[in-house]
């Protein structure tokens, strides 16, 4: 059993299946699941690996840099759209989540995601589902949408132009004119989207109490997280979990480990998915200069190309 203080949360996408591991893999308690140079021999070996935490000890991994980004996530429980480069507090970039109201309504949202746009001419969103199926639309309707973003809520209309059922449910909506778009400052940090994997448990439960749960931080601020859970989780407002994720800065990795509030249910929710959002707590000064720094980057990378395009 190593020390599970030493040990650094992997995501899936870090272990090759049928290839002899250069490290040896324990869960969240420290108990060792393989040893390095075994292998992981099946897709359904290594979800079940995943599914009691998957960790490693750096100091006996010298050889081996975990590469960010390349987590794998399965597309049909998790989708994750290719982060955009576009404006500085653009509420359109793309993989953004927002809401679908029937014009005039606030009840019953849709919840979708922006697939993409072109700057003053349309968007492209996921369709609206509900049980499973397709929500009936048809090209001329008005449809109202509501997006958090940075610090801001934005609500805005816009009008379907175009239903696309094959191969994939989209629609093509029409770009927003100014005064149909108005936001409100409902944050003190700003927020980014990302794809870090974490290691979630029940706050005060032992490491043998209960097996860790894998997810997926979709976005994250200095204040909280939103994580999507590859399975049906069952989570109470105002519970708390503890989670341990990892950041990697210049090449160096920052292990969080924090307790977190269940705040909301957002969206994504259903009997294959899970998502919440979560208002962290008692993070160290360490930690919390670690996450804004994180976020900077993020919101740096973003605004970036948009300096040096002028």
């Amino acid at each position: 059993m190593d020390n599970p203080k030493d040990l650094s949360p992997l995501a899936k996408g870090d272990i090759e299946i049928g290839k002899a591991l250069p490290f040896a893999i324990f869960d969240r308690g420290g108990v060792l699941l393989l040893a390095e140079g075994q292998a992981v021999t099946s897709q359904k070996q290594l979800d079940e690996l995943a599914a009691k935490g998957l960790y490693h000890n750096p100091r006996w991994a010298t050889k081996f840099v975990i590469q960010p980004g390349k987590q794998q996530i399965d597309s049909s429980t998790l989708p994750r759209m290719l982060p955009a480069k576009q404006s500085f507090e653009d509420p359109f970039e793309t993989g953004s989540q927002l809401k679908m109201f029937a014009h005039g309504q606030a009840k019953d949202p849709f919840h979708v995601r922006l697939i993409g746009s072109i700057p003053l001419a349309a968007i492209v969103i996921t369709h609206p589902m509900r049980d499973g199926k397709c929500v009936f639309t048809k090209e001329g309707q008005v449809w109202d949408f509501q997006a958090t973003y940075g610090l801001s809520i934005y609500r805005f209309s816009s009008m379907i132009e175009k239903v696309l059922l094959s191969p994939h449910p989209l629609i093509v909506m029409s770009w927003p004119h100014e005064t149909h778009l108005e936001s409100q400052a409902i944050r003190r940090a700003r927020r980014v989207n990302c794809d870090l994997p974490a290691s979630i448990r029940l706050a005060g439960s032992k490491s043998g109490d209960a097996e860790p749960t894998t997810a997926v931080i979709d976005n994250i601020s200095t204040g909280g997280v939103e994580l999507l859970f590859a399975k049906a989780v069952s989570l109470k407002i105002g519970q708390t979990i503890s989670i341990a994720f990892q950041i990697i800065l210049d090449d160096r990795k920052y292990v969080i480990e924090c307790d977190a509030d269940v705040v909301s249910k957002p969206r994504d929710s259903g009997p294959a998915s899970s998502s919440y959002g979560f208002a962290l707590r008692s993070l160290s000064d360490e930690q919390f200069a670690v996450i804004h720094a994180f976020v900077s980057d993020r919101l740096i990378h973003r605004l970036g190309p948009q300096l040096y395009s002028k």
